[in-house]
This record gives structure tokens, sequence and C-alpha cells, in this order.
């Protein structure tokens, strides 16, 4: 024990020496230890490291260009420095250059390195400190160049983090954007007293924390101008990372945000952070900092590195909390971690001996562990799935209930203003993702705890449950029928797909696991459950799962990959011949199949992985399920996360010879669909038409949400495709939806803008199609029609409705004129096959005692306004005739024609002059108009009576 400082007779140069002197020997003991934990290449890394931003050198690892800010106060390479230069470049020769500038104020080590729970596989967090006149641009570079030294160190298996920081701006307490590896602002404070505890000056300036005295932490400021003031130090000798002020309560809150976020993949560490957070909030608002009984220590001449080591205040801090609390539990979860995060095993002989060993020897045995339990936590590596299970069950609980008791502190005593609150959402949401238990989610059980665990033997049950519902079991080991009722099963899913994946992804299925499915007569095949297995692994190999930076959770979740499992354990073939349905047929469509049009779609798994690292297995049944299915596909895929490249879907059926042309369809559709909707040509809205079963359905998009409605019938179609629209639709056909129809052909002909108009003859009569402007279609079909005379007629009305429009229009003129409707002949040949030809638009000639009809309305509402009927030169008012004026139109026709013939009229005029004559009713409604009234006129004209 060396002597201890005091201050009471005033301060001098020798004791500050001195304390300097204490501090600069533990840290270089501590480097000491680091070296022993590390590979000669590895030990390399850390002798060159402040070589690399002293200096830049195109033959050394990091090197940007010449302009990167380099250079360190006070540094100058020893000789291990350049013998691990010499050993990445023959060539490299150092010569040493006066400077005038520095802008690296010093690095540091911060954290676990040189304690006792530093591994060989511990990551190394780096702090640079630059000076604060770096431009943007030399800071990108200096930024790039630590990233450079990041992806060397991979290359000799070392994990390094670098945080480039301004200590200005720091003590201000604006830290690094939140990432996987930055608190970001959740914990400024308790991340400063962290780096006073653990922190290892590697290069340049030293903390000038270390010369103000304990007794002095609360006059901090004044203590270091007066170390300025008087001289006693040089400002350009040191760093001022600033004083630990009294820590605001709402940091307990960013606190156990940021240890609960980062004990998802490291609990163990976590735990023991929470439980130290804890403490601190015991003892709010005058907190006993560690890193200050640290300091206290070394002032006192108490520098033994084993009493100072880091990690061993922090568990003595937390002993000492919980044994005030009576928590013992607690406290025996604490040791575990202790124990585990520094990878000693002390239940087995080795003849590795240490400082570690033999401190943690003294803890065990401080401890009373007894040799059993020790075997039992060395073999950690090698537990299996219910010890990791029920481990991980132990820690999630400690995890949760710490951080409940920090967010009740922190709400109780104040708000998180001093968080941002964007980062604490981030962290919510994280939490949130990792935690939380929905149907159908596949959470990961091990978090660290142990290495391998495979399993040799599964066995799965097909079996009813108390809901008289089936659902698969999953079993570890041998367990047949009659094993099973006395057996807890390890995990229940209601389908198959959910049960595999998460064996597959917490990776107890190995290549020599042999899985049994009981009964012996079940619906999956052992053929079937082979692919399936095989399909899981080379969709997530190894169980490898998505782990998304935390910035992707500022979005919303969006699809990274899809896979559907299509009739898993079904046969359709068998269901329909059960059924009696005809399956012989030309139709070949799975969706659509056979004479009885039936969908081949029994049951549907969707195994989806999302931005946020989300793995769910959604199960569907039927026709209605493959479409709730692809509506929360398109939803995940296209409405979610900002740009982004949508999936495409895989799919995969093994239960029927016709497995891979129905997953072949499912697959064609989902990506068709996809397709459609990711379309960014701003030209139109869509609607997605497909067939199934018999049915027709409509896939359609409304602001944040798809979906699908079906159509009963063609006649049902027609109308629903008839529907006024306030804004064009294109409507996309699915490619074997409308076998046999002509609809198909000219919905894809349709544009917006335009009228279209398209006839078929028949000998009998004419089907005539109008699609109008906003894609509304409008289907009649006419008896017994002279086509030159109906196309005559509709071009006529249509191009009243245009010439109308145009004089009440602000656009200019010649843009109406010149948008004339467009005329289609629908042709097909012998196979029944229809395509459509272009027509020009019909010759206006008529015999010159062709009569015209127009109507004169104040608006199209009959029933509420008197109207004209326009018969030639000829007046019929609704005045005069009442109810009778399609009879007097009617008689009146008839007699004018010769032999008194009862071919259709046709209106071929509408006039509205009202109130309402500002008003542009739809096309469609015009036509349906126009309709309504020839149908009266027409019947009027084949009543016996008027003949």
């Amino acid at each position: 024990m060396s002597e201890a400082i005091s201050y009471k007779n005033g301060i001098g140069r020798k004791e500050l020496k001195t304390i300097l002197r204490r501090f600069h020997s533990i840290h270089r003991e501590r480097m000491r230890r680091i070296a022993g934990e590390l590979r000669p290449n590895q030990r390399g890394f850390i002798d060159l490291l402040p070589l690399l931003f002293h200096i830049n050198h195109p033959a050394l690892p990091g090197f940007v260009n010449s302009s990167t800010p380099a250079g360190i106060a006070d540094y100058s390479p020893g000789q291990a420095a350049l013998n691990a230069a010499g050993a990445i470049s023959r060539s490299f020769s150092y010569k040493k250059r006066a400077k005038r500038h520095y802008p690296i104020q010093g690095i540091y080590f911060m954290g676990s390195i040189g304690s006792i729970t530093h591994t060989s596989g511990s990551d190394l967090d780096v702090w640079i400190c630059h000076e604060a006149d770096l431009k943007d641009d030399e800071l990108a570079r200096l930024k790039e160049k630590a990233v450079k030294i990041e992806q060397w160190a991979e290359e000799i298996s070392l994990e390094a983090h670098f945080f480039i920081m301004d200590v200005r701006v720091f003590r201000k307490g604006k830290l690094d954007t939140l990432s996987h590896e930055s608190s970001g602002t959740a914990q400024p404070h308790l991340l400063l007293e962290e780096f006073y505890r653990t922190g290892i000056l590697l290069a340049g300036r030293y903390p000038i924390w270390w010369l103000v005295p304990p007794e002095e932490e609360g006059n901090y400021c004044d203590y270091v101008e007066m170390l300025f003031h008087k001289r006693f130090v040089d400002p350009l000798d040191c760093i001022d990372f600033g004083k630990l002020d009294t820590l605001p309560a709402g940091e307990f809150i960013g606190a156990a945000h940021w240890q609960l976020y980062k004990g998802i993949s490291s609990p163990y560490k976590s735990i023991l952070k929470l439980l130290l957070t804890e403490s601190y909030a015991q003892s709010y608002p005058e907190i006993n900092w560690l890193c200050q009984l640290a300091k206290t220590a070394v002032y006192a001449g108490k520098i033994e590195m084993n009493e100072l080591d880091p990690y061993l205040l922090m568990y003595r801090q937390v002993e000492t909390y919980l044994k005030k609390r009576g928590e013992l539990q607690r406290l025996e979860l604490a040791r575990r971690c202790f124990y585990f995060k520094t990878e000693q095993t002390l239940g087995r002989s080795t003849a590795k001996q240490g400082w570690k060993h033999e401190l943690m020897s003294e803890l065990v045995e401080e401890w009373d562990w007894h040799s059993t339990y020790l075997k039992r936590l060395d073999s950690r590596s090698n537990w299996k799935i219910d010890q990791v299970m029920e481990e991980r069950n132990t820690l999630v609980r400690e995890l949760t209930h710490s951080y409940r008791l920090l967010t009740d502190f922190s709400k109780a005593y104040a708000s998180t203003g001093t968080i941002d609150p964007h980062e604490l959402n981030l962290l919510g949401r994280k939490l949130y993702t990792a935690l939380e238990r929905r149907p159908g989610k596949i959470n990961h059980i091990n978090p660290g705890i142990a290495k391998n665990l495979v399993e040799r033997r599964l066995s799965l049950h097909y079996a009813r449950t108390r809901g008289n519902n089936y659902a698969w079991f999953l079993f570890l080991g041998a367990v047949d029928e009659k094993g099973a009722p006395q057996s807890k099963p390890l995990k229940t899913t209601q389908g198959l797909i959910e049960i595999l994946t998460w064996c597959q992804h917490n990776q107890l299925l190995g290549t020599e696991t042999l899985v049994t499915i009981y009964p012996r007569k079940n619906p999956v095949s052992p053929s079937e459950l082979h692919s399936l297995i095989s399909t899981l692994e080379e969709l997530h190999p190894s169980g490898n799962h998505y782990e998304p930076p935390i910035g992707e959770l500022a979005s919303p979740p969006h699809a990274i990959s899809c896979a559907l499992f299509i009739n898993t354990g079904t046969d359709p073939f068998s269901r329909l011949a059960k059924a009696g349905k005809q399956l012989t047929s030309d139709r070949d469509d799975p969706l659509s199949f056979g004479a009885a049009h039936s969908s081949l779609i029994d049951s549907i798994e969707q195994l989806t992985t999302t931005s946020w690292g989300e793995t769910m297995v959604v199960r569907h049944w039927g026709t209605a399920g493959l479409l709730d299915t692809l509506c929360h596909y398109l939803r995940l895929s296209l409405l979610n996360g900002g740009n982004h490249t949508p999936p495409k879907a895989t799919t995969h059926c093994f239960s029927s010879v016709r497995g891979g042309s129905i997953a072949g369809r499912v697959a064609s559709l989902f990506n068709n669909v996809l397709s459609c909707f990711a379309e960014d040509d701003n030209s139109s809205e869509r609607i997605y038409l497909l067939q199934a079963d018999n049915d027709y359905y409509l896939i359609q998009q409304q602001k944040e949400l798809f979906s699908y409605f079906p159509v009963k019938s063609w006649e049902g179609l027609l109308d629903v495709l008839g529907e006024p629209r306030d804004h064009y639709r294109k409507v996309i056909i699915d490619p074997l939806a409308l076998f046999g129809r002509p609809l198909a052909e000219m919905l894809r002909n349709d544009r917006p803008g335009v009228i279209q108009l398209y006839y078929f003859n028949n000998k009998s009569h004419t089907d005539l199609y109008i699609f109008e402007e906003n894609g509304s279609l409008y289907y009649q079909r006419v008896q017994g029609s002279d086509e030159q005379y109906l196309l005559i007629q509709q071009q006529r009305f249509l191009n009243g409705i245009q010439l109308l429009r145009n004089i009440r229009s602000d656009a200019p003129s010649f843009r109406m004129l010149q948008s004339g409707t467009e005329f289609y002949q629908i042709m097909h040949n012998r196979k029944g096959e229809y395509h459509i030809e272009r027509r020009n638009p019909p010759l206006q000639r008529l015999p010159a005692n062709y009569m015209e009809l127009r109507l004169i309305s104040d608006t199209l509402n009959l029933n509420v306004s008197p109207y004209l009927l326009v018969c030639g030169d000829r007046e019929f008012s609704s005045l005069e005739h009442g109810d009778h004026i399609y009879t007097a139109v009617a008689k009146y026709v008839l007699s004018k024609r010769a032999n008194r013939e009862t071919y259709p009229i046709y209106l071929t005029g509408l006039e509205i002059t009202g109130v309402f004559a500002d008003s542009t009713w739809p096309t469609i409604e015009l036509l349906n108009f126009k309709k309504r009234l020839e149908e009266r006129l027409n019947h009027a004209l084949k009543k016996p009576a008027h003949r």
C-alpha cells in the first residue's frame, strides 16, 4: 500500500505527480493484462493503434488519404508499435516530424477491457477524442479511417468499435447517434461514470478528473480552473470530460431501456449493469459513484489491481445493495452473471492458472459454491433446450423486473426530458419486438446461454386439444403415444410450419436429428416432413435470424422475406374426390380447377421476417385465407418502411402430385399482384381482378389497407365494374382470369381520359361495351340490331355529351374535340380466343327521314321535374302526357315507320338546362340513364296495342 495523499495543507506539484504516476501505473498494468488475453497478431493491433492515428501511411491499415486528420498530442511510437508496423509493411519507416497542431487529443479504451470480465472474445470500445475545430470533411475522413481500422480488426478476429468524439460537445450531453453500440442520449452520466471507472489511456492527454481530489468533486469546475490558473497543470497536457453532476432522475428510464436492449443479446452483462443502476437510484440524489470510490482508493494509496478491478467494484456495489434489501435470490443470479462473464471454469481442473482464476476462486469460496453446482455452471455451453429455456425465463424475469423498478422510480421523481424521445421510442420498439409474445411469433430462446442446442431425437404429435381442435405437440427424445400423456410438451402450435420454424430458428434441428411424427397414421408423410425441414434450412441456414440496425425501428416494419407453405399435410384431390366433384377438364388453374372450378388451396402458412427482426408464422384456410394472406403480404411489403425493395414470395407445396404446379400458381399470383401495386408510375390507382373457385375477386388498396371483395357471378362483376368512379382506377387482370371472355382484352387496352366503345356481333344480337373516362364499364346487349345504326346512335350520344362539356369547360376546345370516342370490334377464332381490332368511327350517314330522339330536362331525376322528349320535330311533354309519355312517343315513332316495324329506338341527345346544368355527371351515369330510358321506350314499342 502506498502513502495516502492529503491536501489539507495545500497542493503541490509533487502530490500531483504522485497521483498521475499511480493512474499511469494502473493503466499500464491493465494493458499488460489485456496483452495476456490476446494472440500475438492481436497484441500487434493494440501496439499499432496509436500510430495509425498519429500518421497517415498508405502501407498501414486505415489509410484514407494524406489529408486525414492525424497526430496525437504528447505521443511518440515505441519499439513495439514500430515492430508491429514493420510486420505489416517491410518498407515502412517512421520519420519523426515536428508538428504545430495535433488534431487527436487522446485515445482511450473503455469497458471491460483489462478487467476480470474481459476475454479473448470481448469487443474493444475505443474513444478517439479530437479537437473541436475539425471541418466536416476532415471529420468524415477521420470516421472513414476508423471504419477501415474496424474492418482490419475483423480480419484478425477482433471486434473493435470506434467512437469519434468532440469533448466539448460531449460535456454538453450531445453524444453519438443511437446505434447498436452507442447509447445516444439514453444514459450520458452513467456513460461518463463508466468511462472514469473503466477507461484506459492508450495515447495522448490524461483526464484532468484524475487530479481533482475526491473531496473536491462537488467543486469540480472551480478546482480545475485553479489548477490551470496556478499553472500546476498545463491545459495542453490534459483533457476535460467534465464533472459528474447529480444524475437526472429521468436518465434512469434511458438506462433501463438501454440495458434491457443490450440484454436481449448479452443478458448476463446487462443484469449486472441494471442492478448497479438500481443501487444508484436507491441512493438518489446523493449518488456514491463507483468511479469516485475507485479514485478515493487511489488517493489513499490502495492501488492493488484486483481490488480496483472495475467489474469487481461493480459486483461489490450490487452485492451490498441486494444484501441490504434482503434479495438473496437476485444476489445469487448476480453472482452467476458475474461468474459467466469471467468465462472461468472452476468446476473442472485446468492447467492454466492466472490472476483471474485466483481471484474468481476466492470469490467462489466466499460464496460457498460447491463443486457440483460449479460443474453444472461450467457445462453451460452444452446445456440443452429445457435448461436453456429455464435460464432464459429467469433472465427475462430479472431484466423486466429491474426495468420496471427503474422506470417506476423515474416516473416518481422526474420526466424524461434529458433523453431524446425519438431514441427512447426506438429502444422501446426494440424491446417490444424482442420480448413481446404473440401468436405465431417465433421467439429466440438462446441469447448466448448455450453454444449447441441440437437434439438427437425429437417427437412430434398430431393430436386433439381440450377444445377438440387438432394441434402439434413437440417433445424431446423418443416419446410415442403411450409416453405423451405423462410428458410435458416443449412447444405447442396450431400448424406444423410454426413448430418446425421454432425448432430450426433455435437450432434444435441438426443434420443427424431424427424427427418422428405420431401417430403413425398422420397427415404428413416422411418425405413431406423431410422436404419441409430442408426448405426451412435453405431459407434460414443454421437458424440465422435477421438482426436489424436500430435505425430500422424508426419506420414501421416491412417484410424482408416471405415464404408460403401450401396444403401442409392435406391433399386437395382427396377432398374433392370425396365430395364427388368432377376433376377432368381442360381447366388446370389450381385456383379454379376442373369442371367444378374448385380451388386446390386448402391451407396456407405464411412465414415472414420483417425489418424489425421479427419472424412470424400465420395460418389461413381456403380461398379466403389465401387472399387474407395476400393482403397481409402486400401491406408488409409495400405500405411500411419507406424505400425498400419488396421481397418476392417463395412458395412450397409437397403434399400432392400437383404440389409443384400449386406452388407455382400461388407464387405467380403473389408476385403479379405485388408488381401491380408496386408499380410507381403515378398514372392511376389499381384494382387486381382474380378468379378463384367459381367466383371473382377484386383486390384493391385504400389508404393504408389492402382488401378484397368477392363477386359471385359474371353479371355481378359487370355491375361492380360499372359503378361510377370519381377518378380512374386501372383494372389489372390475372393471367388466368376471365378465360373465354372478351373482357380481359378490353381491360388491358383501357386507359384514362378516353371513351372506348367495343362491340361484338352475333347473328341475333350485339354485345356493346363502353369504357368511360374513369374506367367504369357500361354493358348492353341489343337484340336484332343493325350494327351501323347502333354505332352511329352511340357515337351521336357520346359526341353530344362531349360537346356539352366542352361548351361549359374552361379547357381549350380543341382538347375536347380531339378526344373523340375510340371504336373497337371484338373478334374471336375457332379456338374461342378473343382479340380486339381498332375501327374507324362510323360515318354518320342516316336516311333523310331518320328521327333524332333528344331529352330536355332540368335534371336526370325525371320524377321531380318536368321534361320534354323531342322526336324529330315533335315535342312530347311530361306535363301533357304524364306517365303515358313513352306510349305517346312509341305511337308516333311507329306511325312514321313503314310496316310499323318495332326495331329499337335510341336516345341521341341529352340536354340538361336547369340549375344543375353546371354539374358534370359521370359518363357512366348518363349511359345508364340512356339505357333505362331506351328500355321504357322500346318496351312501349313492342306492346301489341301500339302496333
